[in-house]
């Protein structure tokens, strides 16, 4: 038999000791109160409290028997072998990831961009087993990492995407599509076919057309088109970065400030049916995306049977439950009755169990 924490056991040790080290101090305590209000006659009316004190004794033990057994439980005992089926599942999953200038608007604290990355990196940390690459775009489209299980390979250049690395500003979300399918087409090449989704991050603004034709072709090719918006209706002005330093904000020919609004209607048309998951302040986003991830069906790569030492904790643990159930059931009995021989008061009993 093994544990899976052994280190349970030796706690478990110091507290059933300890319960009983309290128990015996409680037991002298009433030995000597009783001592203390019956005086001489003390020793002549022990014997009538005899049933008492044990019961007593028994309920400590069962408690301390409870104790010992929930604690075995809580360790993880384990014996023998149980048999279980591994499977492992994968689908490929591609993020277009929207880096044009709107997406350093600040109506999304601290901005889109940096809201959008954060979105897709806790939805790329549950999606264990999938092969997931990077598409960056605005005005143009270009394959940033392919599709990969290198989780640490796709974050560096997550980071490092940025509306300065797009030479063409705008939002092509056609050129986008059209990337993707041919990143997806690249990596079935000489592999087992998988389910496939493009997930597009964007704040929805659509500069060039063409959407729809782009998005049906995916769609024709098995690929589930998933939509996460960032962004506010009220929307927020586009600041102007130079090297890497906000020098203003963007001014149209009149010398007003451009504000940048959040626009569903292009990633409602991506995700067809479905519904645009929209980026909040909190991890709700990420979760939603991949809920509906893991509604989608998974090629299996592998199965196989796995032999794993069989857990036993539910043995001690329906134990020590019994053991309370009895103690407490020996707690909700009448008291033993008078024993005339002992010479011991119903009172007196009564005051000696308290």
């Amino acid at each position: 038999m093994s544990f899976r924490d052994p280190l349970v056991l030796g706690l478990v040790a110091v507290l059933v000791g300890a319960a009983l080290v309290a128990f015996a101090h409680a037991a002298r305590r009433r030995a000597e109160a009783l001592r203390l209000f019956l005086g001489a006659r003390a020793g002549r009316e022990e014997s009538g409290l005899a049933p008492v004190v044990r019961r007593r004794r028994v309920r400590a033990g069962l408690v301390a028997g409870a104790l010992a057994c929930l604690g075995l439980a809580l360790a993880g005992p384990r014996a023998g072998t149980s048999v279980r089926e591994a499977r492992q599942e994968s689908l490929d999953l591609l993020v277009a990831l929207d880096v044009s200038e709107s997406m350093r608007a600040e109506d999304v604290a601290p901005s889109r961009l940096d809201r959008a990355k954060l979105a897709v990196e806790r939805v790329v940390a549950d999606r264990q087993g999938d092969r997931v690459g990077l598409v960056v775009f605005a005005g143009e489209a270009f394959l940033q990492c392919p599709l990969t299980t290198d989780r640490g390979a796709l974050r560096l250049f997550l980071d490092a995407a940025d509306p300065e690395m797009v030479g063409a500003q705008g939002t092509d979300f056609a050129s986008a599509l059209r990337v993707a399918d041919r990143a997806f087409d690249a990596a079935a090449e000489g592999a087992d076919a998988r389910p496939r989704a493009l997930l597009v991050v964007s704040d929805g603004e659509d500069h060039e057309g063409g959407l729809g034709g782009a998005a049906d072709a995916l769609r024709d090719d098995g690929v589930t088109i998933l939509a996460l918006g960032v962004g506010t209706e009220e929307g927020a002005a586009v600041p102007e970065v130079r090297r890497g330093r906000v020098v203003g904000v963007h001014r149209d020919r009149s010398g007003a400030e451009v504000v940048s609004r959040y626009e569903p209607g292009a990633l409602r048309d991506l995700a067809g049916r479905g519904d645009v998951v929209r980026v909040g302040q909190g991890g709700a986003a990420a979760a939603e995306v991949n809920a509906l991830l893991d509604g989608l069906d998974r090629a299996v790569l592998t199965e196989s049977e796995v032999a794993a030492s069989a857990e036993r904790f539910q043995w001690p643990l329906a134990l020590g439950l019994l053991l309370l159930l009895v103690e407490r059931l020996l707690a909700l009995r009448p008291a033993p009755p008078d024993d005339d021989a002992g010479g011991v008061s119903a009172p007196r009993r009564e005051a000696a169990t308290a």
